[in-house]
């Protein structure tokens, strides 16, 4: 029963008894009785509206029948999980909880440990485990891969929500039901679900995997929820269970969270480059960057994990989705080629990255390693994005994405190297760049106000929590001469016809030192994270 239905209608109690009677003589006979039922009635229909604080959220699961630990998993599973890994000092739950981006481990062992659980909540064993990071639930004859779960209390109208990460291979998914587990419980609470949003600016596509954004309601009032999953009916069998992130709640915000979507070439040694960039963003004010590695060059590998221990960086494993490959050297031949595939999955870990840093950050941008978001006067990001969202208030505007419009930085314009500006420094060698920038939104690169943003793209923010994105409303276009720009270094222009960029970039340049601002930051603390890895020519 959906209790969204369910209101009292006191001014008509009356009327409505006595048109289901035979007739006025016999409503009257049985008047005492009709009064008797429903005033039970009543009292029943309150207390079960009370039960979950807010109408909209649907029911507390029965825990039905109980399903018995299995003999072997009852005998080892508690020393299985608790042996520790020698080399991490970690348990072995412990082991899959760092690595996993959001299974529900310790839950679903607590359950086992048990003795026995609900049926409509799962075991370990009982999960659908998809390329190791993803979980399935088949609804409606559509499978779902969930990715991870959310907790989100930013809509003041609708209330704390839970956001859950899916792919589908459909292009209109049935409407899932939430299961919502909190502190203790043993069998779910059924939510219902308040929108599905599609998560990519290409038209949808059959029988490819496509992204979308499920969210729940939790309910005003209510405690926060550990653990949900998706299922196709009310207090049904569970097929997945994901830990819900962003469970603590800082009271000060940091200022910028930096995202890069997967890593995926093996045989490409660029860990000077990403050394120089991470130093170059932690310079410009990066309070912590992300990234996704599906496969990378060993160098690379130990550049990260440097990076991760200091504490500045955050590293997530990624597998494809589905029957896409998951192979070290194959992910490179299939985002290279597959460009559809490319455009559609890289918004899963923008998007996660967004969502993970809600509660954290103020803002979070998102570009790749050949790119650089470089302030015009401003002395960091933060102070530039802060500058940039006051002029925006004075327009009446508020903001969801700020847009840098790109000006090309050709790898053959390059400063001689010196004692001091070694050659293995690519940003500080290159200062010379073209004086067209793109047009608005061809090419761009954004940061986002987290308390506005809701899904993300390689440009900019697809979604907002009111809805699709206005492009008109939603987007501002830093202004490359006095707020920012985007620095793209590369070879050649974007884009395969390269006509233009002879007729129009290419002719025209101008050496641009904005980024030597914290040329010497960048460059002592490169070359010192370099000798400490071994990596120095």
């Amino acid at each position: 029963m959906d209790i969204s239905k369910v209101r009292p209608r006191h001014s008509t109690m009356g009327s409505e008894c006595a048109g289901r009677g035979a007739g006025g003589w016999l409503w009257l006979r049985r008047r005492r009785t009709w009064v008797g039922v429903v005033g039970v009635t009543c009292t029943c229909v309150f207390v079960f509206l009370t039960a979950f604080h807010d109408s909209r959220v649907s029911r507390v699961c029965d825990c039905g029948h109980q399903v018995k630990t299995e003999e072997r998993v009852a005998k080892y599973l508690p020393s299985l999980m608790d042996e520790i890994d020698p080399t991490t000092n970690r348990t072995t739950q412990q082991e899959v909880e760092a690595t996993h981006p959001s299974l529900a481990l310790a839950f679903l062992v607590g359950q086992e440990r048990r003795g026995s659980r609900c049926h409509n909540t799962p075991g370990v064993f009982s999960v659908r485990h998809n390329n190791g990071l993803w979980q399935e639930a088949v609804i409606g004859g559509v499978t779902f891969l969930l990715y991870a779960a959310y907790y989100d209390s930013r809509d003041e109208g609708e209330g704390p929500t839970v956001r859950i990460l899916v792919m589908a291979d459909s292009t209109s998914p049935p409407t899932p039901v939430c299961h919502l587990w909190y502190e203790n419980d043993l069998a779910p609470t059924a939510s219902s679900t308040v929108r599905i949003d599609y998560v990519h600016w290409q038209d949808r596509v059959s029988g490819a995997w496509l992204p979308y954004l499920v969210t729940c309601r939790i309910g005003k009032g209510v405690h926060m929820p550990k653990v949900a999953a998706l299922v196709g009916y009310s207090c049904g069998p569970t097929t997945n269970a994901l830990r819900i992130l962003n469970q603590e709640q800082p009271q000060v915000k940091k200022d910028l969270a930096l995202c890069h979507k997967f890593l995926f070439d093996p045989t490409r040694d660029y860990s000077r480059r990403l050394v120089e960039w991470l130093e170059a963003a932690r310079a410009w004010g990066v309070d912590e960057v992300t990234f996704y590695e599906a496969s990378v060059h060993h160098n690379v590998r130990a550049v990260l994990q440097h990076y991760q221990q200091e504490g500045f960086v955050q590293v997530y494993t990624w597998r494809s989705p589905g029957d896409q490959p998951s192979l070290g050297h194959l992910y490179r031949a299939l985002y290279d080629t597959q460009r559809f595939t490319l455009f559609t999955t890289e918004n899963i870990p923008y998007t996660d990255c967004l969502l993970r840093h809600l509660a954290t950050h103020r803002y979070v941008a998102v570009w790749d390693m050949d790119e650089f978001i470089v302030p015009a006067t401003e002395s960091s990001l933060p102070a530039m994005l802060d500058a940039a969202r006051a002029r925006a208030t004075e327009q009446g505007l508020k903001p969801t994405s700020y847009l840098a419009r790109c000006s090309y930085y050709f790898n053959d314009q390059v400063e001689e190297a010196t004692s001091d500006l070694p050659e293995y420094l690519h940003l500080m060698r290159h200062v010379t760049r073209t004086v067209k920038v793109t047009p608005p939104r061809i090419f761009t690169k954004s940061v986002h106000d987290t308390s506005r943003a809701l899904g993300l793209h390689a440009h900019f923010a697809l979604l907002t929590l009111g809805g699709d994105i206005d492009r008109d409303r939603d987007l501002y276009h830093l202004y490359p001469a006095t707020e920012g720009h985007l620095a793209h270094y590369r070879a050649t222009c974007q884009g395969e016809d390269q006509q233009e960029c002879q007729e129009l970039y290419r002719p025209y340049l101008t050496r641009d030192t904005a980024m030597w601002r914290h040329r010497p930051a960048v460059t002592s603390r490169t070359k010192a994270v370099l000798q400490i890895l071994g990596l120095l020519p």
